[in-house]
């Protein structure tokens, strides 16, 4: 079924690369976002609760335990940091070379202007069955 829809699609439209190559670089931001958001939430409810284990077992001192969550909180930072670099690299490596506005001007009045000549000659009648465009030398 998808490859019907996109054989609808003009082969060369670059509107369409363009949609799909920015929705794609959404998908992986959103996914690094809510990955990081539920490692970071995560992080902190297993640091209270362990804070909260060696207070009440009489394992450590509270000085202890604010050295310990500060160890983790440091190791959990440090591994965001990495998580988040490694998503900005997904996201790099998943854009799509994008034509500028002025590059996407140009090439419209270049349609334009070819638009134009076909139309004159369809005119002039050098589109006629015995000289059909297209088939200039060598062409069959």
């Amino acid at each position: 079924m998808a490859d019907q829809h996109s054989t609808q699609k003009p082969a060369g439209t670059s509107e369409n690369r363009e949609s799909e190559g920015t929705e794609r670089v959404r998908e992986v931001i959103r996914d690094g976002f809510y990955t990081m958001l539920g490692a970071a939430s995560w992080a902190f409810e297993k640091t209270d609760e362990m804070a909260h284990n060696w207070l009440h077992q009489g394992r450590t001192s509270g000085d202890e335990s604010r050295r310990r969550f500060d160890d983790f909180a440091s190791r959990t930072r440090r591994a965001g940091e990495d998580l988040g670099r490694r998503v900005q690299e997904g996201v790099r490596s998943a854009r799509m070379p994008l034509a500028t506005r002025e590059q996407v001007e140009n090439l419209e009045r270049q349609v334009a202007e070819l638009s134009r000549q076909l139309e004159a000659m369809r005119g002039s009648g050098a589109g006629s069955p015995a000289n059909p465009p297209g088939r200039g030398r060598g062409q069959t």
